[in-house]
């Protein structure tokens, strides 16, 4: 193999590697952050952002409902159904109610409350993991909206915060892509950086692969040396890669 076939073969792996743990954790089926629900803590609907870029996925409710179901259920009776965890928190001894997580096979949703007058309702795929520094891009987003038109949220039927809530909404759109699209691009980052420490791995098992070919085999040509070592050090590598799939899906 020579070295041109050896980076085609290393970009071919890394294609294969980022495509395999896309589809792994149903990425292709259902996008990292599904949408964002912006509600009042009354259980009011305000404002929803849904990711269905190019029609490639469904919208909130779709993943809600059993395929093909008539009974689809609609996105305020969501809000009005996590309202009540608020309600709940305040009737009893639970202080400082903050967020709440909940976890399903296929998606999980995640509850953040605000202020005691919002809550953000996010619905993600059930193999996302948001990190610390983009929930408090979620916060900050939401929290930004509310100190700019509090009070036209807060009435939100009135004409004049219909209009804005549009606007919002379209903005709002704009900005789950951008935000899906980071995380997608920071997904492949992390799985290609995983790919990298096996690569420095395997590279350092190439000395040795050369020392027991020149050992068993007297007088070895350099060039044939080099190509044998390099076709072992691949299998090996594709190996390592079955072997430490787990730690990929981590």
């Amino acid at each position: 193999m020579t070295i041109n076939e050896d980076h085609k073969y290393h970009k071919f792996t890394e294609k294969t590697l980022v495509e395999f743990t896309y589809k792994e954790n149903n990425f292709n089926i259902i996008p990292p952050i599904i949408g964002v629900l912006f509600a009042d803590l009354f259980g009011n609907a305000i404002m929803t952002f849904e990711y269905n870029k190019n029609s490639r996925y469904g919208l909130i409710k779709s993943y809600l409902s059993e395929k093909n179901s008539k009974n689809i259920l609609e996105i305020d009776l969501i809000s009005m159904f996590f309202s009540s965890f608020s309600s709940f928190a305040s009737n009893t001894n639970i202080q400082d109610l903050s967020h709440l997580e909940i976890h399903g096979s296929n998606i999980k949703i995640q509850i953040k409350f605000l202020l005691d007058k919002f809550m953000i309702i996010t619905f993600l795929n059930s193999k996302t993991f948001l990190p610390l520094n983009m929930q408090e891009q979620i916060l900050e987003y939401f929290s930004d909206l509310i100190k700019n038109h509090e009070n036209k949220l807060i009435n939100f039927n009135s004409d004049e915060s219909k209009n804005l809530i549009r606007e919002l909404k379209y903005k709002g759109k704009c900005w789950l892509d951008k935000f899906n699209k980071t995380y997608i691009q920071n997904f492949k980052k992390g799985y290609l950086k995983k790919n990298d420490y096996i690569e420095n791995f395997i590279e350092k098992i190439n000395p040795i692969i050369k020392n027991e070919i020149k050992e068993y085999i007297q007088n070895i040509p350099e060039d044939i040396m080099n190509d044998l070592s390099r076709e072992i050090k691949n299998k090996i590598q594709d190996k390592v890669f079955e072997l430490v799939f787990k730690l990929f899906k981590k």
